[in-house]
């Protein structure tokens, strides 16, 4: 696991937060679906807990509808890429460790 985190302030003030999560095999993914509310999404990892939900509570509009849809659009494009990238090179997708010997 190797969790990020930094906070950034403009000269206004205003904070930024900028996380990354590099998910490995302790990476816990899931989804929680309920008969009569939103769904919730979780991504844990050591320290790192993220929540992806909407912001009403059992109330699911139009606009977290598209959310959600650019959000699986985004995974999917993230998940295609990853592919390519381990079709190019079958030994660096089957053993990470080997990507920095020489041929």
């Amino acid at each position: 696991m190797t969790t990020t985190a930094s906070v950034r302030f403009s000269e206004n003030g205003t904070a930024t937060v900028q996380s990354y999560v590099r998910v490995t095999a302790s990476t816990h993914i899931q989804c929680c679906t309920y008969a009569d509310a939103a769904p919730i999404l979780s991504i844990q990892d050591g320290a790192a807990d993220i929540t992806i939900t909407n912001p009403g509570r059992g109330e699911v509009t139009e606009d977290d509808v598209r959310f959600g849809r650019l959000l699986a659009e985004a995974v999917t494009r993230y998940a295609a890429e990853l592919e390519r990238l381990a079709a190019k090179d079958p030994v660096t997708a089957a053993d990470p460790g080997e990507s920095g010997r020489a041929a």
